[in-house]
């Protein structure tokens, strides 16, 4: 049996299980880009000595025809590492804000509500604004400044997201303030650009990895 103290059973099983997943997922997605840029390589290669008649042309055909899904597939992988890695985030968090504030145990309906789905773009600015910076001053061990730069490059990110949502036509208007909070990146990006949580994911991923250390560390230093 776990000893976690003052985290609940289902907090931290919670968060290991999302862990579990955002780890296999990562490796997915990351397989997936290998082959994707393998498969784009070969691509400009392959145009820049296609034959100019179109009907000799099968080799670039049969190259494009591979690309799509397999970039189709990229992109779902990567907005499943998304997915769970923010979550993972919100409720980490979330888990270790009320430890350093002496609060209670987060009902478990909250709980199953923030592993369950994509943060909304609001709760992931708090959890890597303020949140984040409760942790870092609770840690009191940053010596170098490592966690307050990657805090600083995460909160600027998020604002790249949130310049993007807000430049964005959704259903044929813009976004207000309230909505592009309110909002989840991966249902908002575009099919044809970029994703907006691109630049996101490995800073994302990183502090995901980092929270249930940062809880277990807090358990060791308040005895339990």
């Amino acid at each position: 049996m776990e000893k976690l103290g003052p985290v609940t059973a289902h907090e931290w099983r919670t968060l290991r299980s999302l862990n579990q997943a955002y780890v296999d997922l990562r490796h997915e997605w990351e397989a997936a880009c290998v082959q994707t840029d393998g498969l784009m390589v070969k691509l400009e290669v392959t145009e820049g000595y296609a034959d100019p008649d179109r009907r000799y042309r099968h080799h670039l055909a049969a190259l494009n025809e591979l690309y799509r899904p397999a970039a189709a597939y990229e992109r779902q992988a990567s907005a499943l590492t998304w997915r769970y890695a923010s979550a993972a985030v919100a409720l980490g968090m979330a888990v270790l804000d009320r430890l350093i504030g002496d609060r209670p145990p987060l009902a478990p309906e909250l709980v199953e509500e923030l592993a369950t789905h994509e943060p909304p773009l609001g709760t992931l600015k708090e959890a890597c604004d303020a949140s984040y910076e409760r942790l870092i001053a609770a840690r009191a061990d940053d010596h170098y400044g490592t966690e307050a730069k990657a805090r600083e490059n995460l909160i600027a990110l998020l604002g790249a997201a949130e310049y993007n949502v807000e430049h964005t036509d959704t259903g044929g208007r813009r976004l207000n303030a309230v909505e592009i909070d309110a909002c989840q990146l991966s249902v908002v990006s575009p099919d044809d650009q970029d994703p907006f949580w691109d630049n996101l994911l490995k800073p994302m991923l990183s502090l995901a990895e980092s929270i249930p250390y940062a809880i277990a560390r807090w358990l060791d230093r308040h005895g339990a």
